[in-house]
């Protein structure tokens, strides 16, 4: 309850009327939805994995397949206390790449890469996300751009508070670039064995 009431006062502070505020908020309940399925079909030992977060997000939004490049390693499990704040960033991702961006454009492409680095930081694993938007029309010198408020702030301030993770958000020239390192589960799932 205390995410729903979190994101309803932040849905409200960046509301200019109650449409705008119904729509952004119906939206964003549906991404806590979304990942609520994906943790309840779980068993005690199992995680969610990056693959099926991303892959989630992306088809609730209707990305565009052939505009949309996904790559990396299948498998990598999330921490369970990750997964819902992770989860609503690519869902502000998405979301503005809809609106404003990479899926909201024709020329437009979106590329998710991820790699896992198993000695990261702290010599724990580490899963690295490269978000990179191209083909986009930027808008021109002095306007401003449209859909980098809430889910910017998420990114900048809220993962690296609340997950530790390492972040960087810039708008380029032909759209955004977005990168998030974040500490993952280092256990491995039931169906793998010590030697995978």
């Amino acid at each position: 309850m205390g995410v729903i009431r979190s994101t309803a006062d932040k849905t409200g502070r960046a509301s200019n009327d109650l449409e705008e505020f119904r729509e952004k908020f119906h939206d964003r309940l549906n991404a806590l939805a979304r990942v609520q399925g994906l943790l309840s079909r779980l068993n005690e030992h199992d995680r969610v994995t990056f693959d099926e977060l991303i892959e989630s997000e992306l088809s609730a939004m209707d990305g565009s397949a052939e505009r949309t490049s996904l790559e990396g390693p299948s498998g990598v499990r999330l921490r369970s206390s990750t997964v819902q704040t992770l989860a609503m960033a690519l869902h502000e991702l998405a979301t503005n790449a809809v609106k404003y961006g990479a899926l909201g454009q024709p020329a437009g492409r979106l590329s998710v890469r991820w790699t896992l680095d198993e000695q990261g930081d702290g010599g724990r694993p580490w899963l690295h996300i490269d978000w990179r938007e191209s083909g986009v029309k930027m808008p021109g010198g002095g306007e401003a751009v449209a859909g980098t408020g809430q889910g910017r702030e998420l990114i900048e301030q809220a993962l690296p508070y609340q997950l530790g993770a390492q972040t960087s958000y810039v708008l380029g020239p032909d759209g955004v670039h977005c990168t998030i390192a974040i500490p993952v589960s280092a256990t491995r799932s039931a169906r793998e064995t010590p030697d995978e």
